[in-house]
């Protein structure tokens, strides 16, 4: 099925995206940090539209590749940042990252799709971490976003 999605054109095989997302494990499996397990828990949490986004790519948000904590604001919601696998083919478009120098990249925002006011999205034809049994063609599919700390624990991530 082909996507139009800001600047991006995308050819994207749902079925085969959902049956992988069906079958992969949450991302608390591989990591118990705070950081994951906040992730796992406040992504059913997020906007509609967010929600809606990855549901529609066939993506289950809790199974994520890979996600990381950049810091907090001063509410406490953290700022994470990202990546998830989709099995099909970037047809145009290019990345939010871009390279600074040979060893730095930094996400250009402007360059990312909003899917919400706190979401941003991004995709490219190279792809980290790919998980073992992931139907291919693949391509990654990058987030830049502020989510909500919903554990019932301190935030070790908020300053004092």
């Amino acid at each position: 099925m082909v996507f139009e999605i800001g600047q991006y054109k995308l050819d994207i095989d749902v079925v085969k995206t959902k049956y992988f997302y069906k079958n992969a494990d949450v991302v608390s499996k591989s990591c118990s940090c705070d950081g994951c397990l906040n992730f796992e828990k406040a992504v059913s949490e997020l906007p509609t539209t967010v929600i809606t986004f990855f549901t529609n790519l066939g993506i289950d948000m809790r199974k994520v590749c890979e996600c990381y904590v950049n810091g907090a604001d001063d509410n406490g919601d953290l700022l994470y940042g990202g990546f998830y696998h989709v099995c099909g083919t970037l047809l145009e478009g290019n990345s939010a990252w871009r390279k600074i120098n040979k060893s730095f990249l930094h996400w250009d925002s402007k360059s990312g799709i909003s899917i919400s006011s706190d979401f941003c999205v991004s995709f490219q034809k190279d792809t980290a971490l790919l998980e073992e049994g992931f139907p291919h063609p693949a391509i990654q599919l990058d987030f830049s976003a502020k989510i909500p700390w919903v554990l019932k624990k301190r935030n070790p991530y908020q300053s004092c």
